[in-house]
């Protein structure tokens, strides 16, 4: 084993014991060292404290139980090794800015944490911002590209080109009920239940015209990422990190046959994937 797989172990144990209480100089154990080296290399490859890590671990955990399930706040906050409400209170509330009872009431997104996975390129991970959104039936209409293979940019690249040239992408803008939204839709190729890493990429909004196609999005619950940009570099980065990084912490499993979608606001945008 070498140092980076001993490092991917001390995490799994972490990560096998966030619902107990976690020892330290028993945890150094798993990499050969003592508590204070082991949290001097800790802190020294990711930029943030071992008690940091475990504490957005337990919080990040928290608050996707908070958002889906019924279970009782004080039930949550003992399981995550908290010993009152008014402490898991106070130490939530440093995250997401409000009681674990109001989060629970709103809508407001979940800041998650996604577990460390080290490297010789490692860096301090960041936060995810995230909502989740029950949505019915969605139909959309716009423009295509014919099939393409799943990382073809060029040809997305030429289909927004196209789009702005013949003033299909003002249209869509100009009809999106005053919010110039725009969406993006990946629609993946399946084969005898095999993704054959092919696709068409889809640009759309809600408002049909005699030139455009119609797609629709079959009812299902929606984890929706927030990206600061536009920027398609961007774009592919938070979407490798949902995948890689999200879904293996998360208690969400994602729903493969469904596709990738992308709302474009004014400011920003969300990377979408369907969830169970």
């Amino acid at each position: 084993m070498n140092y980076y797989d001993s490092l991917n172990t001390l995490i799994d144990t972490i990560e096998k014991n966030l619902e107990t209480e976690i020892d330290y100089n028993e945890l150094a154990k798993v990499i050969g060292t003592s508590s204070y080296t082991m949290q001097r290399i800790f802190a020294f490859l990711t930029g943030i404290t071992i008690t940091e890590y475990i504490r957005k671990r337990r919080l990040s955990k928290a608050a996707e139980e908070l958002r889906r399930t019924d279970k009782k706040i004080i039930d949550i906050a003992m399981k995550y090794q908290y010993d009152s409400p008014i402490s898991f209170s106070n130490a939530f509330k440093k995250i997401y800015g409000q009681s674990p009872a109001n989060f629970r009431k709103t809508n407001h997104e979940v800041i998650f944490f996604p577990r460390i996975e080290f490297n010789p390129d490692i860096k301090g991970r960041k936060e995810l911002k995230y909502r989740i959104a029950e949505r019915e039936e969605q139909i959309f209409y716009g423009k295509k590209t014919g099939l393409i293979g799943e990382y073809d940019s060029k040809a997305i690249q030429d289909l927004y080109a196209e789009a702005i040239k013949d003033g299909s992408m003002e249209f869509i803008k100009n009809n999106s009920d005053g919010n110039k939204l725009y969406y993006g839709l990946f629609v993946p190729l399946y084969k005898k239940n095999e993704y054959m890493k092919k696709g068409e990429y889809y640009i759309l909004g809600k408002t049909p015209r005699e030139d455009f196609v119609e797609v629709k999005l079959p009812k299902s619950k929606w984890a929706c990422f927030r990206l600061p940009n536009h920027e398609q570099s961007d774009i592919m980065k938070l979407s490798h990190c949902i995948y890689d990084k999200w879904l293996s912490s998360s208690e969400y499993y994602w729903i493969s046959r469904y596709p990738e979608l992308e709302i474009y606001y004014e400011d920003y945008c969300e990377i979408c994937i369907a969830v169970e």
